[in-house]
């Protein structure tokens, strides 16, 4: 991805920033106080194709098809190059991971 998008992470329009803390932990200094997490588990054994795992990745702020601009079918056409070579059938196994969810409510 670096090829096409260089070295500096992207979300949506902009540049990602650099976070050097935890969302948890800034929430905690506010008068919600602490947060509690709740996890809910990801969808296991998950079969995609070709185009679904390209879709999901242009789907991410970071890695959105404007943001390649007018090398977005270059981009795309290596990947399903790369993803056919890794399996020919064109089925992969997927686990999206889980969600976790940070619920705070101020006291009271």
């Amino acid at each position: 991805m670096e090829k096409y998008l260089g070295s500096t992470r992207h979300a949506g329009q902009g540049i990602a920033p650099v976070r050097p803390h935890r969302f948890e932990d800034v929430l905690g200094r506010t008068r919600f106080g602490a947060p509690r997490a709740i996890f809910a588990p990801g969808i296991p054994d998950l079969l995609r194709d070709s185009e679904s795992v390209l879709s999901g990745y242009f789907s991410l702020s970071s890695s959105a098809p404007h943001l390649f601009g007018d090398r977005v079918e270059d981009f795309a056409s290596e990947v399903r190059a790369l993803l056919t070579s890794r399996s020919p059938e064109g089925i992969f196994w997927d686990w999206p991971g889980d969600t976790e969810v940070i619920l705070a409510r101020k006291p009271g």
